[in-house]
């Protein structure tokens, strides 16, 4: 038995560090042309989403003022569009954008605005980033 065990041993064929080390280089150059595309998605669906967000946020609102024949006051903001106190539901949820926090509503000169905060999460911080979306 043992010498079955020896035998089996001596034909077990394993790979080479050179073929180790040149399979490692071929993936490499391959994720150098991949990388680019693939790291760069993230940006790509955080904008989506806020596209998709802003368009959910907008038809909602229609619809409320549909039904109600205005939009919801600065006050009641989204509260209004999640329960409008006669049970209708035009959003499931408050909406958040892709970073976490919560949309702004804002009412200027009878023109509504929506506002993501951005990535530093801050109204008109440092970093100058947050979002608009006017309703026409």
């Amino acid at each position: 038995m043992r010498n079955k065990k020896r035998s089996f041993i001596k034909h077990l064929s394993g790979f080479t560090l050179i073929e180790v080390l040149i399979t490692l280089t071929i993936i490499a150059i391959l994720m150098s042309f991949v990388a680019p595309y693939v790291l760069n998605r993230p940006d790509q669906a955080r904008d989506l989403k806020l596209k998709f967000d802003f368009e959910a946020i907008e038809s909602a609102l229609a619809l409320y003022r549909l039904d109600h024949g205005n939009y919801p006051s600065q006050e009641l903001g989204f509260d209004q569009l999640i329960n409008d106190g006669k049970g209708a539901k035009y959003l499931a949820k408050t909406p958040q954008d892709p970073w976490g926090n919560s949309y702004i509503y804002k009412i200027n000169e009878n023109k509504i605005e929506i506002i993501s905060l951005g990535p530093d999460g801050v109204l008109k911080g440092l970093e100058n980033d947050d979002i608009s979306h006017v309703l026409n």
